[in-house]
């Protein structure tokens, strides 16, 4: 059940104050029903271009600044205050057993997020060229997170999900957009769209039971001081003389084992791009219109699994191991470690094979999981090309149609990445779409 409300009042066409409330009621939260708390804003705007000493700007259509402030709530619908559990038949002994899913929560609360926004937007050249420019501050708490089981609840030492988290995200968004070529036959527009977000998590207790579960689920695992979609990974310590992958453990040493430690992990990147946004631009001649759209991100990293290095797996049944070569392996192999000295300018291990003295299965993990594998994820794409022709009226008025259209679409024509590798990862080898069409109105 869902209570809510809106007011606005606006003076002398000038200054605007807005306010929200809203004030929720649900089972879906814990047991406690004080815990049902409003959410709320209050906003204001001045028109700027009014005020008398900028009425007389000709050139200036609009200059507005804006503010708010507001607490938002969000609450998770796949968690219960109560226990959990499922059942499944008994096939062994008859009838059935149930397994608990998840621990009862009954302090589940929404999650809260506190909103603070500065901006302007501003029109000038009569409509031909418009801007806007938001800061934003949003502070996150009681978020869902991850925290340590207790034993002696008898729920096991497994991690399970309360209002435990607290995260930052500030930022600045902007937009350009306006008409460059304005005439009876010519139109040239364009708009720049940039969104810069720092993220930061400022308190979660919880920690990662196995170093391993950091380096494959950091997410689960966040650490304060850091963003949320973090990347971990060991410190790369370049190839050994023999051409082995190293890296260094908790004490700074080369080692080419699995260091195997906390103390040896490492903040490598974040997966969430740090900037993104788009470039569109469109022109038109008459019946004639041609449009490109190019998005961009960058900033944000992401691993490589796609290795230059031979795998070598388990096989159970001869109780050895056997490369694993079924899923490819990268290109780049053929740069790899071939003699002494090789070490200096290649940072591609040697062959191994399993026979080989040197082989342990610990060299492909270091590999894997060190930061000379963390690559750029900084990429641009040319998300869509469109060329359109529109029949003009006389022609239109012979074949008594109304309007006739035809277009021809390319999107995802290409993607520019940092190396090649990035680019795979992102399928930015995949073939471009190419789509015809015709549009007619009767």
């Amino acid at each position: 059940m869902s209570v809510y409300g809106n007011a606005a009042y606006t003076f002398d066409d000038k200054y605007t104050a807005t306010a929200s409330i809203r004030y929720d009621k649900s089972n879906l939260w814990g047991i406690d029903s004080s815990q049902n708390k409003p959410i709320w804003s209050l906003g204001g705007s001045w028109n700027m271009h009014r005020e008398s000493w900028l009425s007389n700007v000709a050139w200036l259509d609009m200059l507005k600044m804006r503010a708010s402030y507001g607490i938002g709530g969000n609450v998770a619908k796949d968690s219960a205050p109560y226990l959990t559990a499922h059942y499944y038949p008994n096939y062994n002994v008859g009838g059935n057993y149930g397994q608990v899913g998840s621990r009862p929560n009954p302090d589940l609360s929404w999650e809260k997020t506190t909103t603070i926004n500065i901006g302007f937007d501003v029109a000038v050249f009569h409509g031909r060229l418009n801007a806007s420019i938001d800061y934003y501050n949003k502070k996150g708490e009681n978020l869902l997170a991850n925290t340590m089981g207790v034993p002696t609840e008898g729920f096991g030492y497994n991690t399970y999900s309360i209002n435990n988290g607290e995260m930052l995200n500030r930022g600045v968004e902007l937009s350009l957009s306006g008409d460059i070529i304005k005439t009876k036959d010519w139109t040239w527009s364009a708009n720049l769209l940039f969104a810069y977000n720092k993220n930061e998590v400022t308190y979660v207790n919880v920690k990662a039971p196995f170093y391993l579960l950091q380096l494959d689920y950091a997410s689960a695992y966040p650490i304060v001081g850091n963003p949320y979609h973090a990347i971990y990974a060991y410190k790369w310590a370049g190839l050994s003389e023999e051409g082995l992958p190293q890296v260094y453990d908790a004490k700074g040493n080369a080692v080419t084992y699995n260091p195997a430690d906390f103390d040896a992990i490492e903040y490598a990147g974040t997966t969430t791009p740090k900037y993104s946004g788009s470039f569109g631009t469109s022109l038109r001649y008459k019946n004639w219109s041609l449009s490109a759209l190019f998005v961009y991100a960058g900033g944000h990293k992401m691993r490589n699994y796609f290795l230059p290095m031979l795998s070598n797996s388990y096989n159970y049944a001869t109780w050895s191991y056997e490369p694993s070569i079924w899923a490819g392996i990268n290109a780049d192999i053929k740069n790899r470690w071939m003699q002494p000295g090789d070490e200096q300018h290649t940072s591609i291990p040697r062959l191994l094979f399993a026979d080989d003295p040197l082989f342990s299965s610990d060299l492909y993990d270091i590999y894997n999981y060190a930061d000379v594998n963390v690559l750029s994820a900084s990429n641009v794409r040319i998300k869509n090309i469109s060329l359109s022709y529109t029949l003009p009226a006389n022609v239109l008025k012979k074949c008594m149609i109304k309007g006739a259209r035809f277009n021809m679409n390319i999107e995802n024509l290409a993607t520019m990445a940092s190396n090649k590798t990035a680019k795979y990862l992102m399928g930015g080898y995949e073939k471009p779409n190419f789509v015809w069409g015709i549009n007619l109105d009767f």
